[in-house]
């Protein structure tokens, strides 16, 4: 409301709340669409995303890491290469560990962690690698392992909802002044 042409002190509060809240908003859209299209993207161009869970290949890939694989011939793979396989003696969580040997005649590949002092007892046979480390991302499995959960899901459509009308309360209020 205007007095002898000037805006009041209650119109610019009304002002500046509307526009955090429109800023507040769009960044948090923004944030929760990036942290979805990281795994969707990749994805949908052929690589597969993992968590490290475990310390194996500290410091170069901290636990916590997200690692993108993609899928590529055992037998093209040499030593230092860094890929993700399953040892079925081990359960069926993905290793990510580093190639000391790959052996094309046998088709086995002998893996070791970076941290480790010894190589992997059980050889990674070429069925079961899942595919070739091409980029990782410190810290980030953590929230991409919230993402994929059932949980992290809802809290997900929670946060958009919470986001779009953060959005049209501050884009609605515009409009009523």
């Amino acid at each position: 409301m205007e007095v002898n042409g000037e805006v009041t002190h209650k119109e610019k509060g009304v002002n500046t709340g509307r526009h955090v809240l429109g800023i507040i908003g769009n960044v948090l859209m923004v944030l929760v669409l990036a942290a979805c299209l990281s795994l969707v993207i990749p994805k949908a161009i052929g690589y597969d995303a993992y968590v490290v869970v475990s310390g194996s290949m500290e410091p170069n890939i901290p636990v916590g890491s997200l690692v993108y694989s993609h899928k590529e011939d055992p037998a093209s793979l040499q030593a230092g290469d860094v890929i993700v396989f399953v040892d079925p003696a081990r359960g069926s969580t993905p290793i990510t560990h580093r190639i000391v040997s790959n052996d094309t005649t046998a088709g086995t590949i002998i893996t070791k962690g970076d941290a480790n002092k010894h190589e992997d007892s059980n050889p990674a046979i070429y069925d079961n690698v899942l595919g070739k480390v091409m980029v990782h991302m410190p810290r980030i499995g953590f929230i991409a392992a919230m993402l994929t959960s059932k949980l992290g899901k809802v809290i997900t459509g929670l946060l958009l909802l919470e986001a779009w009308l953060l959005i049209e309360i501050s884009r609605r209020s515009k409009k009523k002044i």
